[in-house]
């Protein structure tokens, strides 16, 4: 089914109470994905994770009595105020019961205290990681898969400092996750013994940044230029300015320009030997087997180690296993069974078993998802405990390296 019929449909079934719509034979989920934006290409795998999981869900028999997840999708174009407006009309006109995402850091929390958190929805974004979310007053409403930025930016400074850099500058993207994660790296980076010479917030979509980047340069003699920032600004300008002017040959970078698109947009020769950290996988070997055999039987093109893939995947196999655990399609029963799905005690249950959980749920039994980003154990601040991957460019190409804790 096209998106543009899912909206359709959407639109027609608006005014019924959610109990109808079960009754219909389709429980709705809602998304809301930056489909355009600085966060754009991050969403093509991402959503493919989430609609893997929603596609295993109904092919093995679906949600409560039968009924079909059905995606209900936004485009939040990774603005905020973009984020709250299409927030409001999936919890007011669409009455969606759960949401996946926002996927930027300052858009959940815009669209989180504007609207899902007043109205009692529960969401849970598979890429926010901005350390803030964690300190919400939200009403047990927030939840997230991906792994928090303190533990990021606390890998990121230990092993800038092994790798032999002592000085380093910072640019970081002027937001929630950008000053954020660049705080949690300074700290571990100064505890390991380094340096940051000097650091610099930027927004987005600036035709140059050589003004800044000459600034970080010529400051403290840095080795190295730590960059926070997403794909757009950060691959398209800031960091072909720095090669192009000599400003920086040495770069460390974080989750968000994870991309394959950086290398091309930049070249891999300049950035050979560019390393950075990611939210890795703690997931037992043969469940991300089955995850990544899957996903790519589904979609062949696309790489389901991705940035933040695996954990939309499981952002969308806990909110089908709270709501198959809750019984309805009601906002306050999904919420309160998120952790009786996610966290231990309970058989354990892993990518593309549904029928198992299901029918541990049906003879009353506990369930403990273990996803294809790792056990999804929600601590009480709705954050899932995991691991920090180390990635590097070789040979034009961005490899994973390890996946270590902090």
């Amino acid at each position: 089914m096209s998106r543009r019929t899912l909206l359709a449909a959407g639109a027609a079934a608006a005014a019924l109470p959610l109990a109808a719509r079960a009754q219909e034979g389709q429980v709705r989920i809602g998304a809301i994905l930056s489909a355009s934006g600085g966060l754009a290409a991050f969403v093509p795998p991402i959503r493919a994770g989430i609609m893997l999981a929603l596609e295993e869900i109904n092919a093995a028999g679906g949600v409560l009595n039968g009924q079909r997840l059905t995606l209900i999708e936004a485009d939040d174009q990774t603005n905020p105020q973009v984020g709250v407006s299409v927030a409001t009309r999936l919890v007011q006109a669409d009455n969606v019961p759960i949401i996946i995402g926002p996927m930027a850091s300052g858009i959940l929390i815009a669209t989180a205290n504007a609207v899902t958190i007043p109205a009692g929805v529960p969401i849970i974004s598979p890429s926010a990681t901005a350390p803030a979310i964690s300190a919400l007053s939200d009403n047990d409403t927030v939840f997230r898969t991906a792994v928090p930025d303190g533990l990021q930016g606390a890998v990121l400074g230990r092993i800038t400092r092994e790798r032999g850099i002592e000085r380093a500058a910072v640019m970081a993207i002027n937001n929630d996750y950008g000053r954020g994660l660049a705080a949690a790296f300074q700290a571990a980076f100064e505890r390991h013994g380094g340096s940051v010479t000097a650091t610099q917030n930027f927004e987005e979509n600036r035709p140059s940044y050589r003004a800044e980047l000459q600034t970080l340069a010529g400051r403290g003699n840095p080795q190295a230029l730590v960059l926070v920032a997403y794909p757009g600004s950060g691959g398209n300008t800031i960091l072909r300015n720095a090669v192009e002017n000599a400003f920086f040959s040495r770069f460390v970078l974080t989750d968000g320009m994870r991309d394959q698109a950086v290398v091309q947009a930049v070249g891999a020769q300049p950035l050979a030997g560019t390393f950075g950290t990611a939210p890795g996988t703690a997931a037992a070997p043969e469940r991300r087997a089955a995850y990544e055999a899957a996903f790519r039987r589904a979609n062949p093109a696309m790489d389901p180690a991705g940035a933040f893939v695996a954990q939309a995947y499981d952002a969308a196999y806990v909110a089908a296993l709270a709501i198959q655990k809750a019984g309805r399609a009601d906002r306050a029963a999904i919420r309160a069974a998120l952790r009786e799905v996610a966290n231990p005690p309970g058989e354990m249950v892993g990518p593309g078993e549904w029928a198992k959980a299901r029918g541990l749920i049906a003879q009353g039994a506990g369930v403990n998802y273990e996803g294809a980003s790792g056990p999804v154990d929600f601590n009480e601040a709705g954050d899932a405990q995991g691991r920090i991957e180390v990635w590097e460019i070789r040979d034009g190409r961005i490899a994973t390296v390890e996946n270590v804790s902090a």
